[in-house]
């Protein structure tokens, strides 16, 4: 076990006075409350209507950019309605005279009086609050939305306020940013993907405006896919997903896309220590066809080639990502998107071994508004993702490729009053496994080339749920998702030999389906979340939901890799099933500037997939024989202490997380510890991030980042012994011993307006500021002459990160 050198408690007794310190600073200058704005629309004579349609535009008045997220709050109560990412809203009011505010986090209250007698066009114009710090917040679309959202777990990162967190070499990750909130980790460095209370992060449903994402990491999981100059905000579900969404049996996470701005033309060129990028975005037709294009293309080699190691400096890390987006204003009401992303990586380690991986996702939406109360969204989106790894040298020289290809379609129709919203809809996903082939890498190779098919599915599903403020202190939102899924041909089935467990030399024929159904499964998926307010600034939250998954990776590390397979389900692999259950208090104080919760979870997983020692995961035709079916269950408790508003924000969060698996088969052979439960791989009881922003007058943001984690379950060698000259090690059971605990310390310095008013800015980030060698693994070799085996630490970052990234707007209008 590691323990924290004098030099560290220091750094944590500075962390403590940092938290103390947030504490008691808060914001010391008021706003002044504007006079209300007088609208009349219509007359009273003549008025046969019951209500009238209130609609417009809530715009930034120094910039001119659409304000998303404004929430309407009519005559003194908040109506569960906010302004989209067009800044465009819709309210049904009575006829007669109402009060309507306009209210933002970061915007002055735009308070209106209105006599309304006929549908009508209302344009709102919001500026910034003077006092408040753009930086580290992490906020709901409402201030008090925390409180008032039925569904618990709901967290929602905008992409200005990721950019406020010390990144690894500048660069600013969706990822890297949601693994300091509560209940939100990832098994290491190096790893992809993020693991939310205790589930695998191939149970996570990961989306693009609602398309489905496969592979979403640069640089062997550094990195993410999404370039944060082309995301807007990121909405993750963690403990209750809306019948809207399903396919995982854990969490989902909705990435939000920038639309291209239909005013001026305007972009931004930067250049950082790992990669160059590009944003341009403008009207194609003035207030009516925006385009916006963002890419990233990596040079971060020079810093390999820095590297001592010689293996090192010959290895190779090319990363790009590109995105293009076009969104049509049909008509008032009615938009029209399309958009593409497309990602690459090529990793080549030495002369050892490499990886190869692209994937690309497209996709067109549509959003109408139909009626007074009718909206509809559509998607049909297309994917395709390959990836291979390679041993590049020798007479074994040789790749393996492999992939998926899927199409989606999705239709959702909603209802909605001031009290109650009903979506109902359906979705359907075909996914087309890519053949996996071993081919000869050079043409010195020995290798014979090699292929085997893989499998075809298709998923439909049909959804309802309803969102019922029920009193002003009761809310629910509930949900049924009926979801069937058919195995298609063309496919082999074997056949194994019912008194014995599911191996390879248990195979006693096959079947081939040349096409048609070979397999069906199918289930309800019931949802339920209700909140009860116990005052105005605190409520109770629970919850309940059931979740089917008919799509896994399967990994042969103890990790998730750009490489690994996407696995669909068979006659042999059920589909997992999870019960999730969530109870949370929530309390905000001080207008909001603080929040406050404590929200606990427990989740039990049937259908969950583990592996046999030394499974054999690649090219093989029977992957069933590999795997072991199980049961998965997870607990734990999620703590937030959080400042919104004032010079300093930031927030301390604590997640108590385990996660356990159990297989209980038939057969030894289909055991793991003999059936009895041991932690999974991806067990991290105790998790403390530390977030401080400060803003440093006039044009500086400082920025803290402090982590702390439990290491993660490993099994190790507990005996070595020697026979005919061979050290032949014994393990201890499944997850039985931890590797040292995590901790890193995080810090940068953004500078706005260096050298252009239009707008520019300089960061200096300092990834891993003490150089601690955090495990990313533990190994054991033979230590000189002795033989015994020795535990080693490998640590993938044991080094300071710094990064200096320099980025300058151009176009648009003059900021202020």
């Amino acid at each position: 076990m590691d323990y924290l050198s004098i030099f560290e408690y220091k750094i944590m007794r500075f962390t403590l006075f940092c938290f103390l310190f947030l504490f008691t600073i808060s914001g010391l200058r008021s706003q002044v409350i504007p006079d209300s704005l007088k609208y009349a629309f219509g007359k009273e004579e003549g008025t046969l209507q019951e209500s009238y349609i209130l609609t417009g535009k809530v715009i930034d008045k120094e910039t001119g950019e659409p304000v998303e997220g404004v929430g309407l709050h009519l005559d003194g109560f908040y109506t569960g309605i906010n302004s989209d990412r067009f800044g465009t809203y819709y309210i049904t009011l009575s006829p007669g005279f109402h009060r309507l505010t306009f209210r933002h986090l970061s915007k002055v209250p735009v308070f209106t009086e209105l006599t309304i007698y006929s549908n009508a066009v209302m344009n709102t114009f919001m500026t910034e609050k003077s006092y408040e710090l753009e930086g580290v917040v992490v906020q709901s679309d409402e201030p008090d939305r925390n409180v008032r959202n039925p569904i618990t777990g709901v967290t929602k990162l905008t992409t200005r306020e990721l950019r406020a967190i010390p990144a690894f070499l500048g660069e600013a990750d969706i990822f890297k940013g949601l693994q300091l909130l509560p209940g939100v980790s990832s098994v290491g460095e190096g790893t992809s993907g993020i693991n939310v209370r205790g589930a695998k992060t191939d149970q996570n449903l990961l989306l693009m405006d609602e398309v489905i994402v496969l592979s979403s990491n640069h640089a062997l999981g550094f990195l993410s896919a999404f370039n944060a100059d082309v995301t807007e905000t990121f909405t993750l579900y963690k403990g209750n997903l809306p019948a809207t969404f399903g396919g995982r049996a854990g969490s989902a996470l909705n990435i939000e896309m920038k639309p291209g701005s239909t005013e001026s033309w305007q972009g931004q060129i930067g250049v950082g220590t790992s990669n160059g990028k590009v944003l341009l975005e403008g009207p194609i037709k003035k207030d009516k066809v925006g385009l916006i294009f963002g890419g990233r293309i990596s040079n971060a080699n020079w810093l390999l080639r820095r590297a001592r190691d010689f293996d090192i400096q010959n290895s190779q890390l090319d990363f790009y990502d590109g995105y293009l987006g076009l969104n049509w204003k049909i008509a008032q009401g009615h938009n029209l998107e399309a958009k593409t992303l497309l990602t690459g990586d090529y990793f080549k380690f030495s002369d050892e071994f490499g990886y190869d991986w692209s994937n690309r996702v497209s996709s067109l939406n549509y959003r109408g508004v139909l009626g007074e109360n009718w909206s509809i969204k559509a998607l049909f989106a297309d994917g395709d993702f390959s990836n291979s790894f390679f041993d590049p040298e020798g007479l074994d020289a040789a790749s393996v490729e492999n992939g998926m290809r899927y199409q989606q379609a999705k239709a959702t129709l909603t209802w909605a009053n001031e009290k109650l919203a009903i979506n109902s809809g359906l979705e359907a996903v075909y996914y087309q496994g890519k053949d996996e082939r071993r081919s000869p890498f050079s043409e010195e190779s020995n290798v014979i080339e090699e292929k085997i098919g893989k499998e075809r599915g298709l998923e439909v599903s049909l959804f309802s749920s309803l969102e019922w403020d029920i009193s002003e202190k009761t809310g629910l939102v509930g949900g049924l998702r009926f979801v069937q899924y058919n195995q298609l041909g063309p496919d082999t089935v074997y056949q194994y030999n019912e008194i014995g467990p599911i191996a390879t030399e248990q195979i006693i024929g096959q079947e081939i389906f040349e096409g048609g159904s070979i397999q069906t499964y199918s289930g309800l998926e019931p949802r339920i979340s209700v909140r009860h307010n116990l005052s105005q600034n605190a409520s109770l939250k629970g919850s309940y939901a059931r979740l089917y998954q008919y799509i896994q990776s399967i990994s042969n590390t103890f990790g998730p890799t750009p490489i690994d397979l996407w696995q669909l389900s068979t006659r042999y692999i059920p589909p997992q099933r999870s019960d999730n259950f969530s109870l949370g208090f929530f309390r905000n104080s001080k207008d909001n500037k603080w929040e406050f919760s404590l929200d606990g979870f427990y989740r039990i997983t049937q259908n969950q997939i583990e592996y046999r020692d030394f499974a054999q995961v690649f090219l093989n035709p029977h992957m069933e024989t590999e795997v072991v079916i199980g049961e998965g269950r997870a607990y734990g408790a999620e703590f937030l202490i959080k400042k919104n508003l004032g010079v300093v924000t930031g927030w301390l969060a604590y997640t108590y997380s385990r996660s356990f698996f159990r297989s209980q088969g038939q057969f030894e052979e289909t055991q793991i510890n003999g059936g009895d439960w041991f932690p999974s791989n991806y067990d991290k009881p105790h998790e403390v991030n530390f977030i401080l922003s400060r803003k440093m007058y006039p044009r500086g943001l400082f920025n803290l980042s402090i982590n702390y984690a439990t290491g993660r379950p490993v099994s190790a060698v507990n005996a070595s012994y020697v026979v005919n000259s061979l050290i032949i090690p014994e393990y201890s059971e499944r997850n039985q011993y931890r590797i040292p605990d995590y901790f890193r310390v995080d810090v940068s310095y953004t500078v706005e307006k260096v050298f252009s008013k239009k707008g520019d800015s300089l960061n200096f980030s300092i990834y891993n500021l003490f150089g601690r060698r955090n495990a990313y693994s533990v190994f054991w070799q033979k230590d000189g002459d002795s033989r015994q085996l020795r535990p080693y630490r490998l640590a993938v970052l044991g080094s300071i990160f710094p990064s200096i990234t320099y980025s300058i707007q151009f176009g648009g209008g003059e900021n202020e």
